[in-house]
Formats: structure tokens, sequence, C-alpha cells
């Protein structure tokens, strides 16, 4: 299977990342001065044409939704490149190396320029043309709507102005849509290949999906901009259009590389871990009297992706985890008539404690209440003769062991960073 010529690493960057480095004063500010800076002339180019050609208020809304959608697109893109920057590319193997900068190498490339100016080109032939108003076009109604003889050269500069800015931004998130798309099914097939899938690692593929939820967001600033819309009904169906296609795109994929992250983990550790019903999990102790690491066995499920236990508020685990996140779950499988034949996984990785008391736990438990009906449903199916045995003798279990969420029992989400697989007395590190 063809990866594609090997290109030594270079500064990726979008081609508005080069304007602004290029274009004084942007140049001299770095992220995310020089936004708030294009914000800021946007404001003051657009309340200065307000007042001096007394505007209509609308326009003036929607001018001022479309600055802001622009700037929150702009913040977010900027990271997403940043976050692809700082991708470690030398530590990476041979094949992923040659993946990933195929992905970058697409993605940077200056031909994304290419569908942003058609969607210009379409939106401005769609001035000059719409007669929606009865009018020759759009800005003949912008004009009449003003009471002038003609539009100020100033006045359309700033329209253009504007119009390109979001063509430029709605063109280049379709591009990105499509070569994450693309760099998916790419990372699908090198998956089915039992020679290539062992070089791809599950937590690569979550970086991926981390930068691109950035991106996602990128995507959902759209929504600002709908106001814009409605100056013209073909423009605020186009909107609309746009953000939802481009909407569940995004999400098609977020979704597509959580599949993929399951299929790069190890099929004999995948079978361990959901075959498995108890676990050892330690913690660091960091009290004064006792620096000792803590460990406790427990119930886990898996949802595919990240580790979930639930235990007492007033566990020890809670305390110690409160104050340093840092955690690890040990699964095994102990082969009674053969102990060379057993095995088991050591996974490293860092908690997060979905309310440590009473107080935050009504909180969380509000704000997460999707994850945490989830969770339980999860428990429910793997569990449920312990579920229904608690349930049925509720009131003779001790408070702390009762199970009540947010009253006496917490979920602890563990997100794996790294693992030991070991087999006899073979052992391998896997980065999850």
């Amino acid at each position: 299977m063809k990866l594609g010529l090997m290109q030594p690493p270079k500064k990726y960057k979008f081609l508005q990342e080069h304007v602004f480095e290029g274009t004084w004063p942007f140049s001299r500010l770095k992220p995310p001065f020089n936004v708030f800076l294009l914000l800021l002339i946007y404001f003051i180019l657009g309340l200065t044409l307000y007042f001096v050609y007394k505007i209509p208020f609308i326009y003036l809304f929607a001018g001022v939704c479309g600055a802001f959608g622009l700037f929150l697109w702009t913040i977010s893109i900027f990271k997403y490149a940043k976050k692809l920057r700082n991708v470690e590319i030398e530590r990476l193997n041979s094949v992923t190396k040659k993946f990933h900068v195929e992905f970058l190498e697409y993605l940077f490339h200056p031909s994304s320029i290419v569908i942003s100016i058609f969607v210009f080109l379409v939106v401005l032939t769609y001035f000059f043309s719409s007669t929606s108003f009865g009018l020759n076009n759009i800005l003949s109604y912008i004009q009449n709507e003003l009471s002038l003889n003609s539009l100020p050269p100033l006045l359309i500069f700033f329209i253009f102005l504007m119009t390109f800015d979001v063509c430029y931004r709605l063109g280049l998130s379709i591009f990105i849509i499509f070569i994450q798309l693309r760099r998916d099914f790419i990372l699908a097939r090198y998956l089915k290949n039992p020679l290539l899938k062992p070089h791809f690692s599950a937590t690569d593929i979550r970086s991926l999906e981390n930068s691109d939820i950035v991106h996602f967001l990128a995507i959902a600033s759209g929504f600002t901009l709908i106001p814009l819309g409605f100056l013209d009904p073909f423009l605020l169906f186009m909107l609309l259009a746009y953000v939802l296609f481009s909407f569940l795109l995004s999400i098609m994929n977020i979704i597509y590389l959580r599949i993929l992250y399951v299929r790069a983990i190890p099929d004999g550790l995948l079978t361990l871990i959901r075959n498995s019903n108890f676990a050892q999990i330690g913690t660091i102790s960091l009290s004064s009297s006792n620096k000792i690491p803590h460990v406790t066995p427990t119930l886990f499920i898996f949802d595919g992706r990240d580790f979930f236990i639930s235990t007492s508020l007033s566990s020890k685990k809670v305390r110690n985890l409160h104050k340093r996140n840092k955690i690890t779950l040990f699964i095994d499988s102990k082969e009674k008539k053969d102990i060379t034949q057993s095995f088991g996984v050591q996974i490293m990785g860092r908690s997060k404690i979905y309310g440590h008391d009473s107080k935050t736990g009504l909180f969380f438990g509000l704000l997460f209440s999707p994850i945490l009906i989830r969770v339980f449903m999860l428990f429910l199916r793997k569990y449920p003769n312990y579920i229904n045995y608690y349930r049925r003798y509720h009131e003779k279990i001790p408070r702390a062991w009762q199970a009540l969420p947010i009253v006496s029992r917490t979920i602890i989400k563990i997100v794996p960073k790294q693992f030991f697989y070991w087999k006899a007395s073979r052992t391998n590190q896997v980065r999850f």
C-alpha cells in the first residue's frame, strides 16, 4: 500500500496566517491579539459607516454578528493549526510519519483558496443579479434604503471586504472537512492491513480527534453569521444550508475517528478488557504521613474510548485523585491450569471526577447528566446482578456504599495515555 513520499518537517500554515504575519500592523502582534485587532478594525469601520451614512440598525446588527463570527472562526482555526503543528513528527515511526506529513501537506496546501474564491464569485454574482426585492440587485436595494444616488466607495469596499472574509472562511472550512474525511478513509485502509496496523496507536488517533473538535468549534461559530442572511431570504437559506451541512459532516468525521480509535487497539487487548469484570486501581497518596501507592479492587466499564469506575465519595482514591489526577488501572486474566498463559494490561492515564463532594456533585450531575446516564446504562448491562443487589438491599448497606449518585457515589473517568500489555514473560509498551 503506497504511503506517499516523505517530506521534511516544515512550518505548516494556512494562507490567512501568512497574511497576518506579512501585513502591518497584524505582523507586530501574536495570536490572539492580531485577531482582536482585526475585530476592532471591523467594529470601528462599521460604526463609522453607520453614523456617517445613517445606515439602518438591521445592517449594523448583521455586521456586528458577522464580525464576531469571523473573530471566533479565526481564533479557532489558528488554534487548530497550532495543535497540528505541535505534533512531534520526529518521534513517530516511519509509517505514521509519512501518513501525518501527507495529511499536513494536503491540509495546508495553498489550493484551498480556490474553493473560497469560487464561493466569493457565486455570492458576488448573486449580489449583482438578485431581484429578491423588486430592484435590479441587492446593492441597488441598499442604495435605495440609504436614499443615496450611489453607494459610497468606502461602503462598497467594506461590503466586499466582509463578503470575501466570510467566503474565505466558509470555503476553507469545507476544504478542511473533506481533507479530514480523506485522511480518515486512508487511515481505515491502513488499520485493515495487518502489517500497517501495529504502526498506528490509538493515542495518535485521539490527538487527531481533539484537533478536529477545535475545527468543529470554528464551524459552530458559523451560527453567528445567520443574521447576515436576514438581509435576503436566499442568502439566509444558503447560510443555513452551509452551516448544517458542514456541521453534520464534521460530526460524522469525529464519530468515524472514534470508531477508528477502537480499531487501533490490539485485538487481544480489546478482548481482555471487554471480557474482564474486575481490575485493580492505583492512585498516589500525597498526605505527609502516608506517601505510598494506594491500590484497591474495582469494577469497571470501557466504552471503547475511556474507562469508568464507580466509587464512594468518601473513598481515599477520590481524595488522592482530587490532589493529583494520575491513575493506573491493572486488568489481568489468571490461568489456573497454566500460569505461563496468563496475560494482562497496565493502563496509565489521567482521571476526571464528576463531582468530588455533595456540593459540586449536584452541579456536575446536571452538567454531565447525559454522560452519567450512559455510564449507568453500561454498568447495568455489564453488572446487572450487582446493580439489582444494591437496589434490593439498599437500606442494609452502609451509606458510603449505597448506589446513590451525587449523595454517596461518584463516577471517575480514566482517560488512557499508555499501557503495558504482557503475556507470560513477554512485555510490550503500547501508546494507547
